[in-house]
């Protein structure tokens, strides 16, 4: 019975030296983690950053084709820019003020600029389209 708790013993030294030459491991697993954690969350906000941009490229094209519709081409742009906000926008119309004719379809294609994925050094333009139909001014 003496041996028996001696044999009991040694296995316990022997988990614990085990369990001594792990010591940090744990923190070390958390180290090398938390740079990929924090990576992964960093592209997910830069994307939802994209989606967002990408609906405020259909509004503005939406808005610049409604301005389209009764303006002339400045006025589009000018429409455009206040509807993107600090973003930088381009906006092209088909046809051009000159030779719009009422009930005529018209039709504004807009790049905005969008702040995702900026950090990473890249530079993001996103499309938008929308056409409508020339109303009597």
């Amino acid at each position: 019975m003496v041996l028996s708790r001696q044999g009991e013993g040694g296995a316990r030294r022997a988990a614990l030296s085990r369990l001594r030459g792990q010591r940090g491991s744990q923190t070390l697993e958390l180290a090398l983690a938390i740079p990929v954690v924090v990576t992964l969350l960093t592209l997910l906000l830069h994307a939802a950053l994209l989606g967002a941009d990408l609906v405020a490229a259909q509004a503005v094209a939406l808005q610049a084709a409604r301005v389209a519709a009764v303006d002339d081409d400045e006025a589009v742009r000018s429409a455009a820019r206040a509807a993107a906000g600090r973003r930088p926008v381009a906006v092209v119309l088909h046809p051009p003020t000159g030779v719009r004719v009422p009930g005529e379809p018209v039709t504004a294609v807009v790049r905005l600029g969008t702040r995702a994925f900026a950090a990473f050094g890249v530079t993001v333009e996103l499309p938008g389209r929308a056409t409508l139909l020339v109303e009597d001014r």
